[in-house]
């Protein structure tokens, strides 16, 4: 059948993905045009090229992760945490895509979360014309940091993804849109105007930006924001890249127009083995006291910080066995007169028996100045094909 023709080319396509965790500057001409480069040996060409039939043109794939997470009874202080033990089933998506033409693609990532929750986590067009400059329009993933754009969970070594990349970058971060992108020699590049964060969600100093994500559903866009982001591969093993973003959030609010800053800087290195990564992000909230549900400080900030050391990487059968340690530092409450910041450290291993499964085994602990943090055990199964 044709339809397997593309089913088996994105299982061609899983090893690459696993081995090459950092995010490429165009996420969906990753899965695209890699698929091409395999099936047709002509990456330039397209999947696609003449006419074929709806099975030539059309891609399916996905990704989930099944969660166990293990409290701490009590928080650093000794008090009651009043955390519940929990096995979710925490999402599973599904990818489709449609060639129309060697120019032209559709492209979407439809998401379950919990069981039970629907999300359209970016459905676009793109237009590619050259390398250097290409089209994309539609619900766009926002580029910034290591997980927004790549957030498979054979791509991450931790049983969930980064606090800083959920809180300071809100992953997953997706809004409506319509940009560029492109590469030249040595460097990647994203630009894309967006509808920007709605102020009235946020509550920075429980869950930093997270609250004023629109996710494209009926979007208040009396306020647009600018996001761009720029990679550096000019050396065999190395990125290097930063992101900002750009824009009020106030969405015709008569207290203030809460204009939103966020800056980002990454840095990934692979040799063998090893592969080390770091990752800075912080965002300023204008009048975040004026918010309906106020901060004490305008400014929040966070790094991280891990290694890890793949004892299989020499197998040829995709096997991996990655103990892995991350440290890192937020603080949703930058410039306040209290002490907000929280330390994480998290030590874990990941076996991927092959590039396709992934089980990921760490424990979390944090710290605080208040004591009030918990540690906790975490456990997940994750696929990705």
């Amino acid at each position: 059948m044709k339809l397997l023709t593309p089913l088996a080319a994105l299982a061609l396509l899983a090893p690459a993905m696993a081995q090459n965790p950092a995010p490429s500057n165009e996420e969906l001409e990753r899965r695209i045009d890699l698929l091409a480069e395999r099936l047709d040996g002509d990456q330039t060409g397209g999947l696609f090229q003449g006419g074929g039939s709806l099975g030539d043109r059309f891609s399916f794939g996905g990704y989930g992760e099944v969660e166990y997470t293990n409290y701490d009874g009590t928080t650093d202080g000794g008090a009651p945490s009043g955390m519940t033990d929990q096995f979710d089933l925490h999402r599973v998506v599904f990818y489709f895509g449609y060639q129309f033409n060697d120019t032209w693609s559709f492209d979407s990532e439809i998401e379950y979360e919990h069981g039970d929750e629907l999300a359209v986590e970016f459905a676009q067009i793109d237009g590619r014309f050259h390398e250097a400059f290409n089209f994309r329009a539609g619900h766009l993933l926002i580029p910034m940091g290591f997980i927004n754009q790549t957030h498979e969970p054979t791509t991450f070594w931790s049983a969930q993804r980064p606090l800083i990349e959920r809180l300071i970058l809100p992953s997953t971060w997706h809004e409506n849109g319509v940009g560029t992108f492109g590469r030249a020699n040595d460097f990647e590049w994203q630009v894309y105007v967006v509808n920007s964060f709605d102020a009235s969600g946020f509550d920075l100093a429980a869950s930093g930006l997270r609250g004023g994500r629109q996710g494209g559903d009926k979007a208040a866009a009396e306020d647009l924001a600018v996001t761009a982001r720029v990679d550096y591969r000019g050396v065999d093993g190395l990125l290097l890249g930063a992101s900002v973003y750009q824009g009020n959030s106030g969405q015709s609010s008569a207290v203030s127009d809460f204009g939103v800053s966020v800056m980002e800087a990454h840095a990934q290195y692979d040799h063998g083995p090893l592969r080390v990564r770091g990752l800075y992000a912080m965002a300023t909230v204008d009048d975040a006291g004026s918010l309906p549900t106020p901060s004490p400080s305008d400014d929040l900030e966070g790094w991280y910080l891990e290694g890890g050391w793949d004892f299989l990487a020499e197998r040829a059968d995709g096997q991996a066995l990655t103990p892995f340690v991350r440290f890192s530092n937020y603080d949703l409450s930058a410039d306040s007169a209290a002490s907000t910041d929280v330390d994480i450290v998290v030590v874990g291993v990941a076996y991927q028996p092959n590039p396709n499964v992934t089980f990921k085994l760490d424990f979390q602990d944090q710290s605080n100045a208040a004591d009030t943090t918990v540690d906790a055990i975490r456990f997940t199964i994750g696929w990705a094909f």
